[in-house]
C-alpha cells in the first residue's frame, strides 16, 4: 500500500455532511487581467457620465441660489430703508460681476451688502437700471428694468415708480 504524499499547501476540513475533504490554496480559479480591465472600464464609465450630472446640477442650483439671493437682498434693502428712515442705495456693476448695498448717504454712508455674481451669470448692458436708492417711505427713486443672463436663459426684474415693487420675469 503506498501512501501519496500530502503537500504542504493542503489542508482538509470538514464539510457539513461531516467528510473530510482537502482544501486546495494553490486555487487556480480566479479574475483575468481583461476581466479587470473590463470591470474597471464600466466603472469608469458610470463614473464619468454621473460626474456630468453632479456639475451641471451644482450649476443650476447655483443659479437659483443666485436669483433668490438678488430678491432676498432687494427686499431687505427695503426693509432696512423703511424701519432705519434712511435712504439705502444699490449699485449694480455689469463688468466686473457683482454689486453693493449702503445705508446712509454722503459721508455716513456704510457698506450693508457686497455680492458676487456666480460665473455662470452676467448682467446685461441693456439693462436700465444699475444703480437706484431706496427712499425712507421704500419708493425707489427712480424706475428701470435690470436684465441678468444665466447660460442661455435670461431674467429681469422690473422696478415701477410708486410703492416700490418688483416683479421678477423669465425672458
Amino acid at each position: 500500500m503506498t501512501k501519496t504524499p500530502v503537500l504542504m499547501a493542503e489542508r482538509f476540513q470538514f464539510n457539513r455532511m461531516g467528510k473530510l475533504e482537502s482544501l486546495n490554496l494553490l486555487n487556480t480559479k480566479g479574475f483575468t487581467l481583461i476581466e479587470l480591465m473590463v470591470v474597471l472600464l464600466m466603472v469608469s464609465i458610470i463614473l464619468s457620465i454621473s460626474t456630468a450630472f453632479v456639475f451641471r446640477t451644482y450649476e443650476l442650483e447655483e443659479e437659483i441660489r443666485f436669483k433668490n439671493q438678488i430678491v432676498k437682498d432687494l427686499y431687505n434693502a427695503q426693509l432696512v430703508a423703511i424701519t432705519g428712515k434712511e435712504p439705502v442705495r444699490l449699485h449694480f456693476y455689469p463688468r466686473s460681476g457683482n454689486y453693493y448695498i449702503f445705508t446712509g448717504s454722503g459721508s455716513g454712508e456704510k457698506l450693508l451688502v457686497k455680492r458676487d455674481f456666480p460665473q455662470t451669470v452676467e448682467m446685461l448692458e441693456s439693462s436700465t437700471l444699475t444703480s437706484f436708492w431706496f427712499l425712507p417711505s421704500g419708493s425707489t427713486n427712480t424706475f428701470g428694468v435690470m436684465r441678468f443672463k444665466i447660460k442661455n436663459a435670461s431674467f429681469a426684474i422690473h422696478y415701477y415708480l410708486g410703492k416700490g415693487r418688483f416683479y421678477v420675469v423669465e425672458e
